[in-house]
């Protein structure tokens, strides 16, 4: 059954809350309802509801349904946070709603005075003074485990920035194979969800520590509320161990996924290299017969040049040959001339006289014409 408590908290520095009830809601939900006054221009967080009993602390998120991050002046407000365990040791809680704002709710069923805070650190009004105790062995044990843990989910989210880091690159180069690019974007969208959770269990870390070190100056109670704060410890440490083995199990489960979009991508780089190859092999050979081509037309203008300057000594021979038989038979005309007796040459016919010249003329005409025909 759900218990309803009427409280009005206000906050200085021009914030204040005022809050409805808070109450359980469906066994499993801490439901907080109120109104924020002064917010005008202010962005909210997300909130958190930090429980606290004594030496323990537990940090809860806001669900998003209600998007508990809008809030107006004067308008209701609701958020709602994942409370499974029905603890009745919870004696009071702190809302945080931005880096300077968080308000002290008390718990139902609480018997505790109503309280005031201004937003800011979060640091409780002053408590009457008491003579501190030393703190027991199992404080101080309880207190270095969580400074352990602290140290080991920071060691943690950095190996997740790294391999998200990792995958990002590797999702860069997987865009030119649609396949192998659909695997690299679940991977990635897996890493930035398991980044995100780690950063929570950061940040609840980061405020348990802080509330550690803040209750470092209270003084301790009796030996039986050291009893029960180191019992409360150890269940503490044993959910944070059980977390880590989570993580590190859904570490395992990208990790195994990249390995499956890596050997992707290799198998598509090794068919892109077969491919490469290829072209490589078709260019030389389509190198290797340009250059025969060019070997060819270089012979055959060689040969083209060779053929021409044969041609031109032939006719040159040609030429020059003509010249010799036609000085030779001119030499024999008027050698037989120089050699015939005078009475033929004055008795004979002026045409008989040249008719061998003539013939002799003819015939080297005649062979000319015919060298040069053929």
């Amino acid at each position: 059954m759900a218990e309803a408590v009427e409280v009005a908290s206000t906050a200085a520095s021009g914030v204040a809350f005022e809050l409805d009830r808070i109450e359980m809601a469906n066994g499993d939900r801490l439901e907080v309802n109120g109104r924020w006054f002064g917010v005008r221009g202010r962005r909210f967080i997300r909130p958190s509801l930090t429980l606290v009993a004594d030496e323990e602390h537990r940090r809860l998120l806001a669900d998003l349904d209600h998007k508990p991050w809008a809030a107006e002046d004067g308008e209701p407000w609701k958020a709602t946070f994942p409370y499974g365990e029905q603890e009745d040791h919870w004696v009071e809680a702190e809302l945080n709603v931005a880096p300077d704002i968080t308000i002290p709710l008390p718990m139902p069923g609480a018997q505790r005075a109503r309280r005031r805070r201004r937003p800011g650190a979060g640091a409780e009004a002053p408590a009457p003074t008491r003579r501190p105790h030393p703190p027991s062995p199992e404080l101080v044990k309880a207190r270095r485990e969580i400074h352990r843990l602290a140290r080991e989910l920071e060691r943690k989210e950095a190996e997740i920035a790294e391999l998200s880091s990792e995958l990002e690159r590797r999702g860069a180069k997987l865009e030119e194979v649609s396949g192998a690019r659909d695997a690299a974007r679940l991977a990635h969208e897996a890493a930035a969800e398991e980044r995100e959770r780690l950063m929570r269990a950061r940040g609840e870390a980061l405020a348990l520590r802080d509330a550690a070190a803040a209750e470092r100056a209270e003084a301790v109670q009796a030996r039986e509320q050291a009893m029960r704060l180191r019992d409360a410890a150890l269940a503490a440490r044993d959910e944070a161990l059980a977390e880590r083995r989570a993580a590190i199990d859904e570490r395992d489960a990208m990790a195994a996924k990249a390995a499956a979009a890596l050997a992707s991508q290799e198998s598509a780089l090794g068919e892109r290299d077969e491919f490469a190859a290829d072209r490589d092999a078709l260019r030389d050979e389509r190198d290797a017969a340009l250059r025969a081509r060019d070997e060819a037309l270089s012979a055959r203008a060689k040969a083209a040049s060779e053929r021409d300057s044969l041609t031109a000594n032939v006719e040159q021979l040609r030429v020059e040959r003509d010249d010799a038989v036609a000085s030779r038979g001119a030499a024999l005309v008027m050698r037989n001339a120089a050699n015939a007796p005078p009475a033929f040459r004055r008795e004979g016919h002026r045409l008989l006289h040249f008719l061998p010249a003539v013939v002799v003329v003819l015939i080297a005409l005649i062979a000319a014409l015919l060298l040069h025909l053929f």
